[in-house]
């Protein structure tokens, strides 16, 4: 591969696609291209070999060569940064090993201080960031694998070009995808399939594709190993239709501006309209409509007393389609109007 600052002149030139977006039970998610990276990579801030795809860092991929391989990468970081990776979620399987220094990491609910032979794996479009909030001293080797998941519920698919047969592959599908823990220590023998992909990113060497494609075949039969070793509590819930309800009930709280339906809610969850009504009200007891009727009130009577905002600028806020309808939703539901609810509070 060329050099680092070879890399990103051809990565500056081409043109900057804009980044995958994805709907599932969270929302809509545009996939996060590490532009805090790149941006140091280019101003020479600190050393980088990598390739991506579309608007990740690096020299360009050709579109026919390992398809599904969004980006592969190294960084050698001599001195505090200033920049880090924000929370963010990556539509494919990322795994970052740490080869030297020490990266502070984060996912979901848990911080990490990840040292020299820690390795991370995170599931399709699971909350992440590496930085709390800015990055050190650090050598760390990465890759995100596109398996075309959209929703925690469907299948992986995995590239062709992994040469790896089809039960080991199932079985490692299952390992990854319902494993909630996200940091482990490496063996030897994955710190050294990970050595070779650093050193093939690092020199210009033939076949640096070829190559790059059995370094990372060798990191998913090492990390197999070492999942199979130690004997990960799977949670087959993680991978679940109903954790995909949970996930866009938890989140629709935060969307409730937005005018649902229940066809509209099942879609989003990609389920059939009898089979989403039947895990909501298995969660919540409530029907999807009553459920987000119960979030707007409960949003509209926040704002009430702790805003000045006009009544009908809460109702639209809240969704509620007019200000008459929504004061007759909230007298129905606690017995008085918006308004008085309002002169109580301040009364109080």
């Amino acid at each position: 591969m060329p050099d680092d600052k070879l890399a990103f002149d051809a990565a500056s030139a081409r043109p900057a696609p804009h980044p995958a977006e994805f709907v599932s039970p969270f929302g809509t998610f545009v996939a996060d291209t590490c532009a805090p990276l790149r941006e140091a990579g280019q101003a020479g801030e600190i050393d980088l070999w990598a390739y991506g795809r579309g608007t990740y860092p690096g020299a360009p991929m050709p579109a026919d060569v390992l398809p599904q391989l969004k980006s592969v990468g190294t960084w050698e970081i001599t001195s505090d940064q200033e920049w880090g990776l924000d929370w963010h979620r990556n539509e494919g399987i990322e795994f970052t090993c740490v080869s030297a220094g020490s990266v502070p990491f984060s996912c979901e609910r848990e911080d990490f201080d990840l040292s020299a032979g820690h390795i991370t794996v995170t599931r399709p479009w699971q909350l992440h960031r590496v930085g709390r909030p800015n990055i050190s001293s650090s050598t760390l080797t990465w890759f995100i694998l596109d398996v075309d998941v959209r929703r925690p519920n469907q299948e992986w698919i995995w590239p062709a070009w992994l040469p790896m047969p089809a039960p080991d592959l199932a079985r490692l599908t299952e390992l990854l995808s319902l494993n909630e823990r996200p940091v482990w220590r490496a063996s030897k023998t994955l710190l050294a399939a990970v050595d070779t992909l650093e050193r093939t990113l690092r020199g210009q060497v033939s076949q640096p594709m070829a190559r790059i494609a059995t370094s990372v075949a060798e990191i998913f039969i090492e990390l197999r190993d070492l999942l199979e070793q130690h004997e990960p509590v799977l949670d087959p819930y993680l991978s679940s239709t109903e954790r995909t309800v949970h996930l866009f009930l938890e989140r629709l709280r935060e969307r409730t501006q937005e005018q649902w339906s229940v066809d509209r809610m099942a879609e989003e969850c990609g389920l059939g309209r009898t089979r989403f009504v039947h895990y909501c009200k298995k969660m919540v007891n409530l029907t999807p409509l009553e459920y987000l009727s119960l979030l707007r009130l409960e949003q509209a009577k926040h704002l009430l007393t702790t805003t000045d905002l006009l009544v009908s600028d809460i109702a639209q806020l809240c969704g509620f389609q007019s200000s008459q309808y929504f004061s007759t939703s909230f007298r129905r539901a606690t017995g008085m109007q918006p308004a008085q609810l309002r002169r109580e509070r301040l009364s109080a």
